[in-house]
């Protein structure tokens, strides 16, 4: 099991649904391209722990195979955002084929056509994280700065939200299983 940091300084935006899904334990994956303001418009996956900021900006875009509905997520007008959940990183692919997106299904959430237009925006290619994640009952709630607008994926939070009171989503056998059937499903692409 990965220890977890005693606090965490960094957000990762994503769509509230998908945030929620994560928290769930629906999702244990997160597919990434990059955002229009990310430093030269890529994605880089700097960052082994992170906290799900739930955002509802492109939610009109929002190609989910489950009903979602929004759990306090910032509208790109809101004043604050609700964080609950952390984020832990046990291992990065890139994928560059797409015809081994489909392999990634039982993992997610999305829809195939969204995978898709992501997996095609730009250039072909996508970020494949696979995360365990980590939650509390209550949320700490964060003011947005300037620099957490738009349309960027990692966002500075200051001060660092502690992780003290954090629970596993997964319990240890249901993430060892989950992760093993991940690591098959990533070794056959």
């Amino acid at each position: 099991m990965s220890e977890l940091p005693p606090e965490c300084d960094v957000g990762f935006k994503e769509w509230s649904g998908v945030c929620d899904a994560l928290a769930s334990g629906e999702q244990t994956l997160i597919l990434r391209k990059g955002g229009i303001a990310e430093d030269g418009g890529g994605f880089t996956p700097e960052h082994r722990a992170f906290w799900l900021y739930p955002t509802r900006l492109h939610e009109s875009q929002q190609g989910l195979r489950i009903e979602s509905t929004p759990s306090g997520a910032a509208s790109p007008d809101a004043a604050t955002v609700p964080i609950r959940s952390l984020a832990m990183v046990e291992a990065i692919h890139h994928l560059d084929r797409e015809d081994r997106l489909d392999a990634l299904e039982p993992f997610h959430v999305w829809t195939a056509e969204t995978v898709h237009k992501r997996f095609h925006y730009r250039r072909p290619g996508l970020w494949v994280l696979s995360v365990r994640v980590w939650t509390k009952p209550a949320p700490a709630v964060v003011v947005v700065t300037p620099e957490q607008l738009g349309c960027k994926t990692w966002v500075p939070l200051e001060p660092p939200l502690p992780t003290l009171g954090l629970a596993p989503v997964l319990d240890a056998e249901r993430w060892a299983a989950r992760r093993e059937h991940l690591r098959k499903a990533m070794e056959s692409l």
